[in-house]
């Protein structure tokens, strides 16, 4: 096979690799509608807390999307987890998400960690 021929090859079978498919957001947000996140709820005496670790793939690291994604899927559950147990909880103030971000630079992943509290509606 000439050289010119497998460099094609290689470059097609790379680029159908990286082809990815969106989460099913049909379904409240849990770890099965996107492998990439992974939550932990905890109940506290006003309501309960929301943490959510998320890390995907990204060749060239966008850390603001990172952060808005990450910001997003925490207050997404937390309204999910109290339409789950039937009761409302008050507005999530996006300033009160607590935020990390990191970049494993040999894998190409950046990842984040968010944290929130939910307290249920009077």
């Amino acid at each position: 096979m000439p050289k010119h021929t497998k460099t094609l090859v290689l470059s097609a079978t790379l680029a159908l690799a990286a082809c990815t498919h969106p989460a099913d957001v049909s379904r409240p947000l849990t770890e099965v509608a996107d492998k990439n996140a992974h939550f932990i709820v905890k109940d506290t005496p006003a309501g309960f807390s929301v943490e959510v670790r998320y890390s995907r793939y990204q060749f060239v690291p966008e850390m603001s999307a990172l952060l808005v994604a990450c910001r997003s899927l925490v207050t997404s559950r937390a309204y999910d987890e109290a339409k789950k147990r039937g009761r409302d909880i008050e507005p999530i103030n996006e300033q009160t998400i607590r935020v990390s971000t990191g970049r494993n630079i040999i894998k190409a992943r950046t990842a984040c960690r968010a944290f929130a509290e939910a307290r249920w509606k009077r």
